[in-house]
This record gives structure tokens, sequence and C-alpha cells, in this order.
């Protein structure tokens, strides 16, 4: 039984590098899947500035969904604005009977459950939902090949991906939690 952790060829001549599960340096890793196999260290340093990217994508993509739900609830306030502003332009100045001008609020049309889940900005949100599920779930297992570097990578992808979208939030509460 070979404990042997440095660089053992396989019968396909396949660089395999340790399972290690403790903080620790070094270059040789195997990322994510098989084919991602990073034994030397210019293959290191990519692979780290690939995963840099991919954490700077993860923040960009919380930005786009926070930028793309704004930008829809402005245009549903404004269809709604609209909407209130000629009712009260095409409305008599007092009721027939009882010298009050109606409600408007019950005449504005009312979106369905269907429309609203099947309407366009929702499943955009959708799909931009999953794919940032997917990515944050990729930097977790990445994290968890426990090599210090390669944890650096996300740590400062993340960091600088907040650096550049996180200050454009514009309410104080708004928080990633508790929503």
């Amino acid at each position: 039984m070979d404990h042997d952790h440095d660089h053992n060829h396989g019968p396909d001549d396949a660089v395999s590098c340790p399972m290690i599960m403790t903080f620790h340096g070094g270059h040789c890793e195997r990322i994510l899947w098989n084919g991602w196999v990073a034994s030397t260290v210019a293959e290191f340093v990519f692979s780290a500035l690939a995963i840099f990217l991919m954490a700077f994508c993860y923040e960009t993509l919380k930005y786009l969904r926070e930028y793309i739900l704004r930008q829809t609830v402005r245009k549903e306030a404004e269809r709604v604005a609209l909407e209130m502003q000629a009712k009260t332009t095409n409305m008599p100045a007092h009721a027939s009977g009882g010298g009050c001008p109606r409600s408007t609020m019950a005449e504005i049309q009312e979106k369905s459950y269907a429309q609203r889940v099947f309407s366009t900005p929702h499943l955009i949100q959708t799909i931009l939902n999953a794919i940032q599920i997917f990515i944050s779930y990729l930097l977790m297992l990445i994290f968890m090949t426990f090599n210090y570097w390669l944890c650096l990578a996300v740590v400062l992808g993340l960091g600088v991906g907040y650096f550049f979208f996180g200050w454009i939030k514009q309410e104080v509460y708004e928080s990633e939690c508790c929503q």
C-alpha cells in the first residue's frame, strides 16, 4: 500500500495530487473535477487567477440581480403611477351620489400570480439566481480543498468584487440576509 503524497503517476500517466484535509500550501491540487489538475506552479497560478475571476463574477452577478430588480420595481411603479394618473384625469370631479371622488386603487390592473411568475424579469432573475447558487457552491468546494492559496484567491475575488459593486447599495437596510 503506497501512502506517498508526492506526484504519483497512474496507469495512464496522469498526474495525481494528494487530497489533504487540513489547511496547507503547495501547488499540486485537483480542483473541482478530475480534468482540472494544477501540477506545476504556472498551472496553479493560472488556476488561482481563474478562481479569483470566478469569485469576482459571483459578486458582479449579485449586483446585476439587484440592478435588474430595481429596474423592474421602478418600471412597475411608473406603470401604476401612469394608470392612476390616467384614471384621475378621466374621472369626474365628484362621484354621482356622495360628492367624493372614487378611489382609483381598485381600478388599477393587478397582475395575476401566473403573470408575475412567468414574467420576463422574474424568469431572468430565476436563471441568474440559479447561476449564482451554482457559482457559490463551486467556490465553497474550491475553499474546501484547504489550500490556503486557493482560499485566498476566493476571498480576494469576493473582496475585490464587493469593493467594485458593494458601494452601489443605496439603502442602509439592504442586506443579503433577512429579506
